[in-house]
């Protein structure tokens, strides 16, 4: 018999309350394991959205992993959980304990494909010795607007052919460790003046220039084998004039399934994102999802209101929302069947057939990030021939307020950063190699800055950085303000270093010297240091 025939007759025999859990992606605070466990035995919830906040080490991922699936073999549906990590380079899990590289931008900037699929790999691998078996990665985004809030470090660029080129890597690279990989935000986040972790964007796009630009890259994701594609929360208005991606079957059905020919699952971007929650009531927004043609509702939690949010409650309303859509004839079961039908034939086929690489590169892991990030640097200005420095002494200074370092992580664990800032890392590896430099701290800066007095006998190395902050943003335009201010009065002795992505450098055509990271992951602040 048949796995499809299997599993139609798994799903004739299962409860609703059953069907519909299995259809849902859910978070929980800390470690909560009882809750999580409830969530398994009793709502019955395909899977979960996992940070370090739930497990802060591999000994207590494993664990948590290993109690996850053992509850779930217990149920009638006894197809494993989907165990997904935001695992993306930029943005990840276990900082201290996984090889991220420097990120999606600076593994364009790179531009060696083998590399970046190497790169994925490693992620996939990393999480599957974990137990977490599936990565919502990569982003698929084109960075076609380069002050977009959300998506920078995070995309690999912002030329298509190119985006399409690493997405087909990341791809091919995850898939060879056995991991589920997530193309991601579809149609494409990168073009969008704001985040829909804090609103509802809209990116008045046509078909045919989606076609040109940001369906590239997905179409790719899907050559390659994604097996999962996750919607983003945008209304496009000229594709869907009434519904966000995330809700409407013309950008899901008609786009991603019969245009582009996709056929894995799609998942929702979370619907606790104030661009679905500030718009939808939590069951409506789920009812339009699944009728729109997802096939897994995610409900993570957005750690700038956690202190105020009950996730419980809206878990609960939500699951018990879709249930009553259905036996109040609002929803017809049928798409809960043919969606559900779908998912478990997709997650018992590929847990059954899960390869395991012939090629592990765990050993080799710390030295593919190394040279990723190595291979993203680029001297992009160099007029004055200040660079490299070559033993001079130095000035240094960070253009970044160290207030905003507080914020790179955050209590739910869904910090995307490295607990240390670039500062940090660099400041600490130039003082254990005893690189000669004076270091001017913010305050000394800005007073300098602002001094007729103040003589600068060396070169000022002034970094600029920026790291990807869900709901939030780093302080960006007043670190523009302070290196517009630099070039002005320093001219000839300025050299800049972006942890960042280049995208100010067109602000400053004065700029002599620029060096560019594309990244502001601890790894890439290495690297730097050691060539200053």
């Amino acid at each position: 018999m048949s796995i499809e025939k299997k599993v139609a007759q798994l799903i004739d025999t299962l409860p609703l309350a059953e069907k519909v859990g299995q259809l849902f992606l859910l978070a929980f605070a800390g470690n909560d394991y009882e809750y999580a466990k409830a969530l398994v035995k009793y709502y019955h919830v395909g899977g979960f959205y996992i940070t370090d906040d739930n497990a802060a080490n591999p000994k207590e991922a494993t664990n948590l992993a290993t109690m996850l699936q053992q509850e779930a073999a217990l149920r009638a549906c006894d197809v494993p959980l989907l165990l997904a990590v935001d695992q993306e380079g930029a943005w990840g899990i276990l900082t201290h304990h996984t090889d991220l590289g420097p990120g999606n931008l600076a593994l364009g900037q790179a531009n060696d494909r083998a590399l970046t699929a190497d790169m994925y790999q490693v992620y996939g691998e990393q999480m599957q010795q974990i137990g977490y078996n599936t990565l919502l990665s990569p982003c698929a985004d084109v960075n076609a607007n380069p002050n977009n809030p959300i998506i920078g470090l995070r995309a690999f660029g912002e030329e298509t052919v190119g985006v399409a080129h690493h997405v087909s890597a990341a791809v091919e690279g995850a898939n060879k460790s056995g991991n589920l990989c997530c193309a991601k935000h579809f149609p494409g986040h990168g073009d969008t003046q704001s985040d829909s972790h804090q609103t509802l964007p809209i990116v008045d796009k046509s078909f045919t220039a989606l076609m040109q630009q940001d369906l590239v890259p997905f179409k790719a994701a899907i050559e390659q084998g994604a097996g999962l594609i996750m919607t983003s929360h945008i209304c496009y208005p000229q594709i869907d004039p009434k519904n966000p991606a995330t809700l409407s079957k013309i950008i899901l059905q008609d786009i991603l399934q019969k245009q582009l020919g996709f056929k894995g699952l799609i998942i929702t971007d979370s619907m606790n994102m104030w661009s679905m929650r500030h718009n939808y009531e939590p069951a409506e927004a789920a009812i339009k999802a699944l009728e729109a043609g997802a096939h897994i509702v995610m409900l993570s939690e957005e750690h700038y209101e956690n202190s105020t949010t009950p996730y419980k409650e809206i878990q609960a309303a939500t699951i018990l929302g879709v249930i009553d859509a259905v036996k109040n004839n609002v929803l017809d079961e049928k798409v809960i069947n043919d969606r559900l039908q779908q998912v478990l034939v997709f997650k018992y086929r590929h847990f059954a057939d899960s390869p395991t690489p012939t090629n592990s590169l765990l050993n080799k892991a710390s030295d593919i990030a190394k040279l990723a990030a190595e291979k993203a640097i680029k001297v992009l200005r160099n007029e004055q021939g200040l660079w490299p420095l070559n033993t001079r002494p130095f000035t240094l200074a960070f253009a970044a307020n160290p207030q905003g370092y507080e914020k790179i992580t955050n209590d739910r664990g869904i910090g995307p950063n490295d607990p240390l800032s670039a500062q940090h890392v660099i400041v600490s590896t130039l003082q254990q190699r005893s690189t000669p430099h004076t270091l001017l701290s913010y305050q000394q800066l800005l007073a300098a800055l602002n001094s007729d007095d103040f003589e600068l006998n060396t070169p000022l190395v002034l970094v600029t950085e920026d790291y990807p902050l869900p709901g939030e943003s780093f302080d960006v335009s007043e670190q523009q303000k302070i290196l517009k201010k630099a070039i002005d009065k320093w001219p000839d002795q300025l050299i800049v270093i972006a942890m960042r992505s280049d995208y100010e450098l067109e602000n400053h055509p004065q700029l002599k010297t620029y060096i560019c990271a594309y990244s502001s992951r601890a790894i890439s602040a290495e690297v730097i240091a050691k060539l200053l």
